[in-house]
């Protein structure tokens, strides 16, 4: 089964206000220098822009009768089902899409093999739980106490 990743609003914009940041820097700044430098700035400038764009392209997740195939952009893991230890839903942002293969914040950590993780975030969740053999999850938003309310609850 295919299932592509979900992708948040805000990294369409991180993608978009990098290219514009850096084109908007880099042109004034090129200007007058010799074509040495202008050739291997364009080459920084073409990995700056090009690998967050392949990411929004090319992040999905493939399960096959007995792997999980990930990739993000340039990047890929194969995940055998059986080494598969837990599935655990998150909001963190410790694995950042750069180091991960979830375009959205709402994700996936699957705990695998030994002592090996990866971030994923499938549109559809609980289809993506069932093929790769896990009940759905439910990340639900639990309710965190004011720290102001003095004891009230």
């Amino acid at each position: 089964m295919f299932f592509r990743s979900a992708v948040d609003p805000w990294f369409y914009g991180l993608v978009t206000a990098l290219q514009l940041v850096l084109l908007r820097a880099i042109i004034p700044a090129l200007m007058g220098t010799n074509s040495t430098v202008v050739v291997l700035t364009i080459a920084a400038i073409a990995a700056i822009v090009i690998i967050p764009t392949w990411l929004l392209v090319a992040t999905y997740y493939r399960v096959d009768s007995a792997i999980l195939r990930i990739q993000a952009g340039p990047f890929f893991w194969s995940v055998p089902l059986d080494q598969i230890r837990s599935v655990t839903p998150t909001r963190s942002w410790l694995g950042s899409p750069l180091f991960s293969a979830a375009l959205s914040v709402n994700r996936l950590k699957i705990d695998y093999g030994r002592e090996r993780f990866v971030f994923v975030s499938p549109k559809n969740r609980a289809a993506f739980m069932e093929a790769i053999g896990h009940q759905p999850v439910n990340i639900g938003h639990r309710k965190v106490p004011n720290p102001f309310s003095l004891g009230e609850h």
